[in-house]
């Protein structure tokens, strides 16, 4: 009896590999048979999955980006922590190694300059969709009373991803130990929306 695959998990496995290899090598360097090696699969069997390179690197910067904002649609109120915004702009800092890894894929895929238009496209899809959730949790803040309500949830929405980005950027080509604190810039953008106690 033939070997049944779950065809989108194999997808998601082999982007996660891309993305891992991207993450070590930048964009540049990655071959089909490095994603091959990674994956543990060949070459060729990654064909029956994506009809090219660009495609599995598209799948790829997706689902590093899904890591990113899946915390904002499950928590958006910061979750059951108590530090609501501060908690969720924590977990979108490179603090650990995956989402380092996952930090260095987006930074390369945002940063290339001739980036096929699929890849901008979904770069842009993700920055839009990301500020929006942003700007949902700030307004749930201030339904709540936790964020002043004289914040314009839009443009401070704009504010925390632009610190995260830069925040992100320092911690990936700065020693860890050179940096102090490195959430010290995103929690004082966000202790400067809250409410007065």
């Amino acid at each position: 009896m033939p070997k049944v695959v779950d065809r989108e998990r194999r997808r998601g496995d082999l982007a996660r590999a891309a993305a891992r290899v991207v993450a070590r090598i930048g964009l540049e360097g990655v071959t089909l048979q490095a994603v091959a090696a990674e994956a543990g699969c060949s070459a060729g069997s990654i064909a029956h999955y994506f009809r090219t390179k660009d495609d599995l690197l598209v799948h790829a910067l997706r689902a590093t980006n899904e890591s990113l904002i899946q915390p904002l649609r499950e928590e958006p109120e910061g979750g059951e922590s108590g530090e609501g915004l501060r908690g969720l702009a924590r977990k979108s800092l490179p603090l650990d190694a995956a989402s380092e890894r996952d930090w260095r894929v987006r930074l390369a895929f945002w940063t290339r300059a001739s980036a096929p238009p699929e890849e901008v496209q979904v770069a842009r899809q993700h920055l839009t969709e990301w500020r929006a959730l942003w700007e949902d949790a700030i307004r749930a803040a201030q339904t709540r009373g936790d964020a002043r309500s004289d914040v314009d949830a839009r443009e401070a929405s704009s504010g925390i991803v632009s610190i995260i980005i830069g925040t992100a950027m320092n911690l990936l080509v700065r020693p860890r130990a050179t940096n102090g604190n490195p959430a010290n810039a995103v929690e004082s953008y966000v202790r400067s929306l809250q409410a007065a106690p």
